[in-house]
């Protein structure tokens, strides 16, 4: 199970950037996992890239998890980027 370490996000009305970071409570000494957040012109408007090039399956808990909180964010803030709660629906 991943613990959130840190969430930076940067958004003007049409933009963000940012990134997150998790710990694994079983292994504190390891290095964090981190996941790069970046807007997109499409659904589900945010790309995450996993700074572990190994890591880049969607699958990867670290990505998993900067998903869910992603996808919170926007569905609760979304005019922030120019769109709508209707682009963020509750899955």
């Amino acid at each position: 199970m991943l613990q959130l370490l840190s969430l930076t996000l940067a958004y003007d009305d049409t933009r963000f950037f940012g990134s997150v970071m998790f710990t694994d409570p079983d292994h504190p000494d390891d290095k964090p996992d981190t996941v790069l957040i970046d807007h997109a012109d499409e659904p589900p408007w945010f790309r995450l890239t996993n700074v572990d090039p190994d890591s880049q399956d969607l699958t990867v808990p670290a990505m998993v998890e900067a998903d869910r909180i992603m996808r919170f964010i926007l569905r609760y803030t979304p005019d922030r980027i120019g769109r709508t709660a209707a682009d963020f629906p509750q899955s």
